[in-house]
């Protein structure tokens, strides 16, 4: 989504944190339902989203007593009565709850008389229902839904944190996240108006681009009519909404972030806007962190007991010291936090300069936030010598080359195979990995450690960038290694990324390429998009390796990067730039996507006068600042990605929908 510039609203800064206020304010709502005292009986998935939305002082006004995380075993909840549920419409969760719930019948007292209430995120399903039916507890609960989806995690970020959605698409085939992200847009647009035009690219682009159309026509019919209808109502605040499917670029993620916040997230884990430190609240040395603020009788106070307890830090533009260092390369980041270390002593040095009332008093107006930043600056010191330890070290560098070499077009070499070999060799299946399964419980290790989730990285990686190159007899002798090192059951695995094209078969590679290009015309005849799920590969590729073509067509390697003063996404991994990024440039015409040759910039990829193919032209080297053009020009990119390609035009007519939906290649 971008903010036009055409409308005097779009100068006025775009407030998306009433949604914050609209979801705290349907919660309260779901709370007051009960009367009196209740429980909170909370998914752990569900926890950390609801920690950004509505904190426990608000909950504890309207009644909640106590907060329990859903688990097996009987709930005791004493003498409150009231009993509420707030959990995803999962199978298994809706048995636990039914176990509960007989337990509190069957144990009589003041049990049998509890009012049950369970509010399912982010909609009611019928299969939820029917498995309580089932469990004999449907009578005993009053059902509902708790609509949390677009969660406000900065003042310009939305998430609906659902990190399971492309499993679920691309393997399950389960397509009710793509409801999920339909009804959340559809609120967006209720507050801001309707986006003018969407484009995107991607099976599943297509089917949320078609999905917001019947909504809105469904909306229309359902409501007023008139072209001045409010629900007819074109956005002043944005001229577009772009949707890329993540099969469109499954390499970014697999690559290893050098920022400072991508690296938090590579060592930690980030989820929901935070996170969790265990074994790392030890006080870092005097020579780096300024000693603690004194209090107001002016001794220093600390905390012994505080070095070994597990922490949440929220991550987002409201530590100051975060929001400057969040986005540089982690190369410059020990430098800035000495900076701001020595600036920090200095202004707690300045108390012994005050000799007036005056001045005393300005620096006790400004002591709580000098501790505030002490506290920040203690967190981050911490957090980088944590993460320096790791980038140090020779494992870390190790990978940091193989993927260089990957995305640069190179082959491995036989140092860099052994080191596959060697780590498969000396594979730890126990090993805690951040973000996948769970929080870090102690303080990670300084070198990456040789789980699973490391070597399939760099396997999924090698068969994405190398394509046809990639031979099977390679592909065969790296399936038993892992199957030897991880055990048999992570043929499963195996299976399944072979399924949604990360990790590929080489001699299975191009049987599925021909199927995904043969099933669209019958399944569009069917009125479907495609058979079972769509297909992460390209349906009518025109060059054997699409991502090699991609490299150079959208240059996405950038030899002179700035580290320091950057000004290209490629930055962010040492010279790579996310093809996702590079798509949305192509869309607003912005000079990255195009030739750094400064004589005859342009000459490379501009064709012909007359071919319908031609690249867009730049209006004096800049950004168009917009997606008027939409993809016009860019056929031969679009082919070399999977998917359907999406433009479409919303206009504040009667609803009708003037739709140009263009096959991918």
């Amino acid at each position: 989504m971008r903010p036009t510039d055409k409308s005097p609203e779009s100068s006025a800064e775009l407030n998306i944190t009433q949604l914050r206020e609209i979801l705290r304010d349907e919660l309260i709502a779901i709370l007051d339902t009960i009367r009196g005292s209740k429980v909170l009986v909370l998914d752990k998935d569900l926890s950390g989203a609801l920690s950004v939305i509505v904190d426990f002082g608000v909950l504890k006004d309207h009644g909640v007593e106590k907060i329990f995380l859903l688990e097996e075993g009987p709930l005791d909840t004493g003498p409150t009565k009231g009993v509420l549920y707030l959990t995803l419409p999962h199978i298994r969760k809706m048995k636990l709850i039914a176990e509960q719930v007989r337990a509190g019948s069957q144990s009589g007292g003041c049990a049998s008389s509890k009012e049950y209430s369970l509010q399912l995120v982010p909609r009611r399903t019928l299969l939820c229902e029917r498995v309580l039916e089932e469990e004999g507890v449907l009578g005993d609960i009053t059902i509902g839904e708790y609509r949390m989806d677009f969660i406000p995690l900065e003042d310009d970020l939305l998430s609906l944190e659902l990190p399971s959605t492309f499993k679920e698409l691309y393997l399950d085939g389960d397509f009710s996240s793509i409801q999920h992200v339909a009804r959340a847009v559809m609120r967006l647009q209720g507050l801001y108006g309707f986006f003018p035009r969407i484009v995107g690219k991607g099976d599943y682009a297509q089917v949320l681009a078609d999905s917001l159309a019947r909504m809105r026509l469904e909306l229309v019919s359902g409501g007023t009519s008139g072209p001045s209808s409010s629900v007819l109502a074109m956005s002043t605040m944005f001229d577009s909404l772009v949707i890329i499917d993540r099969a469109v670029d499954m390499v970014t993620p697999l690559l290893t972030q050098l920022t400072y916040e991508g690296l938090i997230s590579e060592v930690y884990g980030i989820s929901n806007g935070s996170v969790t430190l265990g074994g790392v609240g030890a006080p870092a040395s005097s020579a780096t962190v300024p000693p603690a603020a004194p209090s107001a009788s002016g001794s220093g106070t600390s905390d012994p007991q505080s070095a070994g307890k597990r922490r949440r830090i929220m991550l987002n533009d409201s530590d100051a010291i975060y929001r400057e260092i969040r986005s540089m390369n982690f190369a410059g980041v020990g430098a800035l936090l000495s900076k701001i270390s020595r600036q920090l002593q200095d202004n707690y040095e300045s108390r012994h300069r005050a000799k007036t009332v005056q001045e005393i008093r300005s620096f006790v107006g400004r002591l709580g936030g000098l501790q505030s930043e002490h506290q920040s600056l203690k967190s981050h010191v911490s957090l980088a010598e944590s993460i320096m330890r790791r980038t140090q070290s020779d494992d870390f560098n190790a990978v940091l080359e193989i993927e260089q070499s990957l995305v640069g077009g190179s082959d491995l070499t036989k140092e860099q195979l052994a080191y596959i070999e060697k780590v498969l060799a000396l594979a730890d299946l126990n090993v805690s990995v951040p973000g996948v399964g769970g929080e870090l419980k102690e303080q990670p290790p300084a070198s990456m450690p040789n789980s699973l989730h490391k070597i399939l990285r760099v396997l999924c990686l090698y068969s994405l960038w190398r394509g046809p190159s990639f031979k099977q007899k390679t592909y065969d002798a790296w399936y038993e290694d892992i199957v030897a090192a991880f055990g048999h059951h992570q043929t499963i695995t195996l299976d399944n990324l072979d399924r949604v094209g990360l990790l590929a078969s080489p001699s299975a590679s191009s049987a599925s390429t021909k199927v995904a290009a043969s099933g669209t015309g019958e399944a569009r005849a069917l009125g479907l998009l495609n058979t079972v799920a769509p297909s992460t590969r390209p349906r009518n590729p025109i060059h054997a390796n699409s991502l090699g073509f991609l490299r150079k067509a959208l240059n996405l390697i950038v030899s002179d990067v700035r580290e320091s003063n950057p000004d290209d996404a490629s930055y962010v991994y040492s010279g790579y730039a996310p093809i996702s990024i590079r798509l949305l440039q192509c869309l607003v015409r912005d000079p990255a996507v195009y030739p750094t040759n400064t004589s005859g910039r342009y000459a490379a990829l501009l064709r012909p006068l007359g071919d319908s193919r031609a690249r867009p032209a730049l209006v004096d080297g800049q950004s168009t600042g917009g997606v008027k053009g939409g993809w016009a020009g860019w056929d031969d990119v679009l082919s070399e990605l999977p998917g359907e390609t999406v433009d479409v035009s919303q206009s504040p007519g009667d609803g009708d929908l003037d739709v140009a939906v263009a096959d991918a290649m």
